[in-house]
């Protein structure tokens, strides 16, 4: 991972995160934040799914394992504003989640293992689109301001994640193009 914290300020939306506190504790809204800290599409899960790629990337594709890796650290951050925030809720920021009236252990099969560069950073843009996806609903269902404000304030973030991840899949994917024309321009030659 990134060991400078100067720099994780580059993965992140230029904003301070609002101070974490709530109107008064409330078990409902403390489980829809669980979702977020720990459930399938989750912070916890996010924050594993870019430490494995960070570790696999980070020799053969640099400045991908450089940018996941920084991402990884503000998912970090953002595990330990939902989990105070479920504290103040009321319930444990413990790795759980409530699925259909059950309660889950947070699962390691939660994480895409693929490391292949593509598919990598597709599960990144799929991992993020989901959590603001998620996140949206439980803006609609969640009436305390406080926590509005802290979830508005993650999604920036997301949203900004999203764009970098885009704009890194792109490149990627030019370079495979260039790749694939230098190649055939190889065999052409050949063939003369």
């Amino acid at each position: 991972m990134p060991s400078d914290h100067c720099k994780q300020g580059k993965y992140m939306v230029n904003k301070p995160y609002p101070e974490v506190k709530v109107e008064k504790e409330n078990v409902f809204y403390a489980n829809l934040l669980l979702q977020d800290y720990a459930g399938i599409i989750s912070e916890f899960t996010a924050v594993s799914l870019y430490s494995f790629q960070h570790i696999v990337s980070e020799d053969k594709y640099k400045d991908y394992g450089e940018l996941i890796g920084g991402i990884s650290i503000i998912e970090m951050k953002h595990l330990e504003l939902l989990g105070k925030a479920i504290k103040l809720l009321g319930r444990k920021p413990a790795f759980i989640a409530c699925s259909c009236s059950e309660w889950e252990y947070w699962k390691a099969s939660n994480v895409d293992y693929s490391d292949n560069i593509f598919d990598m950073i597709k599960a990144a843009m799929r991992a993020e689109s989901e959590a603001i996806e998620n996140y949206r609903k439980h803006l609609e269902m969640i009436g305390d301001k406080y926590i509005r404000q802290l979830i508005e304030r993650i999604i920036m973030d997301e949203e900004y994640h999203l764009k970098l991840f885009t704009n890194i899949y792109n490149k990627y994917l030019s370079k495979e193009k260039d790749e694939v024309k230098k190649n055939q321009n190889k065999k052409k030659k050949h063939r003369e």
